[in-house]
């Protein structure tokens, strides 16, 4: 008769992971400018500026007393308030404080879509024009922002946010955060 074994594991989720991760891949399809590669910088944005949030929430929960208080605040003054913290400076005016500054208000655009109607008018060659110039429709202010070096910035931004989060919390309270990881411990069930 085999002897029965308990294993307990026990992990600390948290969705950045899981976001940076298809934003990386993602970034990777557009730098290859494989199908779809627009649609790929626009993933790889969008996801970084849900990570960053997912970020300061798993870090506020651990670092921030209250935190529950601060759940309504939009990023940028959750990203704040764990630096405040944490005692990190926080100049909106340089990296990666600025870029995550960006990708919150590109979130809201994201978020809260705004029709627009988008007029052009461009004077090309008449070779241009036999080319196909005239081909490409005019793009809308969220377009505009969905470009390669975007992309790059973004994901940029917050793995070095979420390095300096970690730099300033105990192992403890880096658990998870730091890393997508788990724990196992197994002993013979009792009886056995």
């Amino acid at each position: 008769m085999q002897k029965a074994i308990e294993v307990q594991s026990e992990r600390f989720y948290s969705g950045h992971h899981a976001l940076l991760r298809i934003a990386r891949h993602s970034l990777d399809h557009a730098r290859k400018k494989e199908p779809g590669w627009a649609d790929d910088e626009f993933l790889a944005i969008t996801l970084s500026a849900l990570a960053i949030e997912a970020i300061c929430n798993a870090v506020g929960e651990r670092a921030v007393n209250g935190w529950g208080d601060f759940e309504s605040c939009n990023p940028t003054a959750k990203a704040r308030i764990v630096c405040t913290r944490l005692n990190i400076e926080y100049d909106s005016s340089r990296e990666p404080w600025a870029t995550l500054r960006w990708l919150s208000k590109f979130r809201n655009l994201v978020a809260h879509p705004k029709a627009e109607m988008i007029a052009e008018s461009k004077v090309v060659s008449e070779q241009e024009h036999e080319q196909g110039a005239h081909r490409t429709a005019p793009k809308s202010k969220l377009e505009k922002l969905v470009t390669l070096q975007n992309a790059e910035n973004a994901i940029k931004a917050v793995d070095v946010a979420l390095s300096l989060f970690c730099e300033k919390l105990s192992d403890e309270d880096r658990f998870g955060i730091s890393g997508d990881m788990w724990s196992v411990t197994s002993r013979p069930q009792a009886g056995g």
